[in-house]
């Protein structure tokens, strides 16, 4: 009897200390109980402007011809701030008007994004790309990430000239080890553990890269889970896609898969269509060892198929 007791105690012991860890991991990594903290540590490290975004993660336009013009949207949690290198570069080459969005809530504090999903930044960024067309000849769509999926969402309903996606998000990477798919845990925790303290700001393999790249250091995880059925329309739709289309990703990608641009490469209509594969960098490869490659091929891609 006091030996089975002591067996029971220490089970109820054990039990009690992993119960403890695990709150004490999800505490530490994500907003479980603690939603209220979501902006603390950006407004410790980022320095905000008056205007409340991170001082150059404004959007931004780079004046030049408006014949054909270029419209940039970045990715999910980030600013324009990764576009910038691509925008000048573009625009030294062709003398092109450049537009690069700040998707809304971007660059602020985490907080603003909360309430926010894919559908909304579409109606905002369809409401811009409207506005361009207006001004512009042509429009070129560039988009990174979630801007990617965007990117094809606009060439599907709107009349673009030549769409660039890099590292385009429609579905999550999978590694056998997390057990169940990404987007199965958004489903489950997303709501209740509100957001994931990241470990850097950025999946970028250059040390020097990451260093310079601004982003939420808090992600926001409802708004990944809310955009579920904007992925599916887009891919959905893929096939209203027929203008010339270059692809750009990373084996190496530990946020958007492979698999993203695999179905967008297979199911565009489109007769000039590229797919590159890089090796070396992460998920964000304007800011990775790759990033100079990205815009040499942006550029000879434009120039094959410019009139």
């Amino acid at each position: 009897m006091k030996k089975g007791w002591s067996r029971k105690r220490v089970s109820l012991i054990g039990l009690g200390i992993f119960f403890v860890l695990v709150f004490f991991v999800l505490w530490f990594f994500t907003g479980f109980v603690q939603s209220g903290n979501i902006n603390n540590r950006d407004l410790g490290n980022w320095d905000y402007g008056e205007d409340g975004v991170i001082v150059g993660g404004e959007a931004f336009v780079l004046d030049g011809d408006s014949e054909t013009c270029w419209y940039l949207i970045h990715g999910y949690t980030s600013t324009a701030a990764e576009m910038r290198e691509l925008a000048e570069k573009v625009n030294g080459e062709f003398g092109d008007k450049v537009f690069v969005a700040r998707l809304k809530g971007s660059g602020e504090v985490p907080s603003h994004i909360l309430d926010l999903t894919l559908y909304d930044w579409y109606d905002q960024v369809l409401g811009e790309f409207d506005l361009i067309s207006e001004e512009c000849g042509k429009v070129n769509l560039v988009g990174f990430s979630f801007g990617g999926a965007l990117s094809a969402r606009i060439s599907e309903e709107r009349d673009v000239n030549n769409l660039y996606l890099i590292a385009p998000y429609l579905v999550a990477t999978h590694r056998w080890y997390f057990g169940f798919r990404a987007e199965s845990y958004l489903d489950w925790l997303g709501d209740s553990f509100v957001y994931v303290r990241k470990g850097k700001a950025g999946q970028i393999n250059w040390p020097e890269g990451l260093e310079n790249h601004v982003a939420y250091l808090n992600m926001p995880l409802g708004p990944v889970k809310h955009s579920k059925e904007f992925f599916e329309d887009v891919k959905k739709d893929v096939g209203d896609i027929d203008v010339p289309v270059l692809l750009q990703h990373s084996s190496g990608d530990q946020t958007s898969s492979m698999e993203s641009s695999e179905f967008i490469y297979d199911g565009v209509s489109s007769e000039v269509k590229e797919l590159v594969v890089f090796e070396r960098s992460n998920h964000i490869l304007l800011a990775d060892y790759d990033k100079d490659a990205v815009g040499l091929n942006i550029v000879g891609f434009e120039k094959g198929t410019r009139d």
